[in-house]
């Protein structure tokens, strides 16, 4: 099935996964356990939750299309370029993780001290995740500096993807220190309700930031494709700041839902 099989793969992976989550909820097998007795619609339950879901989707939207603009822009570089990209957004996800998972934690946290009365308590807690995600990055930024070639090869030894994508990696260590910051804040936003303003944080240093420098460095400076990638990175720290700032000014904190 070529190319195929593995989209395929992808498919049957992700259905089993959905129903193994599915069997472990109606069992019981954790705190929460689902039961389609008395089921009926509750349209003020419903409304609520549109409320809150549709900006968290636009802005998962927001970031899709932007991705796929920016991969428009490096097309021109030619081939080891648009690897190169990919490759280093591979490698970028995989020691991004970590703050995904800080992220979720600390935004059930945030929600749960919102609905005790803690407020206080629910800033610490996502300040406290950010700057865990922060030390993790700052050894893992170390260890990219010095070994960002042998992490491109071992996806491949051709030697212009290699360089492009250490060079890449290299560029992609300015954010990793405030990408903690960015996915943190966000995620503990989410947790509480506050939706929307992520939704215009994204759209915001999307298009008005990132595509814009993504589009221009390349062309009024030397940078070539590597002008690319620093928009992206300009991008990131600017919604650093605005995350910062607003989750400092604690608006948040009286969100009702």
């Amino acid at each position: 099935m070529e190319v195929s099989g593995a989209a395929m793969t992808n498919v049957v992976s992700q259905a089993i996964g959905g129903c193994i989550g599915l069997w472990i909820l109606f069992t019981g097998r954790t705190r929460l356990r689902l039961s389609l007795k008395d089921f009926s619609f509750d349209k003020n339950m419903i409304w609520r939750i549109i409320k809150i879901g549709i900006p968290a989707s636009i802005t998962g939207m927001e970031r899709s299309l932007a991705t796929f603009v920016l991969m428009m822009l490096i097309v021109p570089f030619g081939t080891a370029a648009v690897a190169a990209h990919s490759l280093a957004g591979r490698i970028d996800g995989l020691v991004h993780t970590p703050a995904s998972g800080l992220g979720s934690a600390a935004g059930i946290l945030a929600a749960q001290n919102l609905g005790a009365n803690q407020p206080e308590r629910a800033e610490k807690t996502a300040w406290i995740a950010a700057a865990i995600f922060t030390g993790i990055m700052a050894i893992c930024s170390i260890i990219i500096w010095f070994c960002a070639e042998y992490a491109a090869l071992i996806f491949n030894r051709e030697s212009e993807l290699v360089t492009i994508t250490a060079a890449f990696l290299r560029i992609d260590i300015v954010s990793y220190m405030v990408f903690g910051i960015v996915v943190v804040l966000m995620t503990c936003l989410h947790g509480v309700g506050d939706t929307i303003i992520p939704m215009l944080t994204t759209l915001t240093t999307l298009w008005l930031i990132q595509i814009p420098m993504a589009w221009l460095l390349p062309k009024i400076t030397n940078l070539g494709v590597y002008g690319v990638r620093w928009g992206i990175i300009v991008a990131i720290v600017m919604r650093a700041i605005i995350y910062t700032i607003y989750f400092r000014h604690g608006r948040w904190k009286y969100k009702k839902i």
